[in-house]
């Protein structure tokens, strides 16, 4: 018999718990409220495989595809190639890829 109240009580215990309400952080202030954070996706950057050039003209090959300056690559345009880089520009931001690191560049 003492087996089948315990069980009537853990079940209405779990019961309770069900419907209880989450629980309130006590040292939080009385006025505050929690901002949402809103994440911005960027696409990756694309990869500098190789500059070409031939007198003035330039291309470069980002992602196994040869592109020119002014031209778009992932949400990325291309505004100028150097021997050694390309710069790239977003809404927001420029960037420089290098085509070596400087071990790359330096060898021994």
């Amino acid at each position: 018999m003492v087996k089948y109240i315990l069980l009537l009580c853990v079940i209405i215990s779990s019961d309770l718990m069900a419907n209880a309400e989450p629980l309130v952080d006590p040292t939080k202030p009385l006025n505050s409220s929690t901002k949402a954070i809103s994440k911005v996706l960027r696409a990756t950057l694309p990869q500098l495989q190789s500059i070409l050039s031939a007198g003035e003209q330039r291309s470069v090959i980002l992602n196994n595809q040869l592109y020119k300056k002014g031209q778009w690559v992932s949400g990325y345009q291309i505004t100028g190639i150097e021997s050694d880089a390309v710069f790239l520009r977003d809404k927001e931001q420029s960037y420089k890829l290098n085509l070596y690191t400087k071990k790359e560049r330096f060898i021994k």
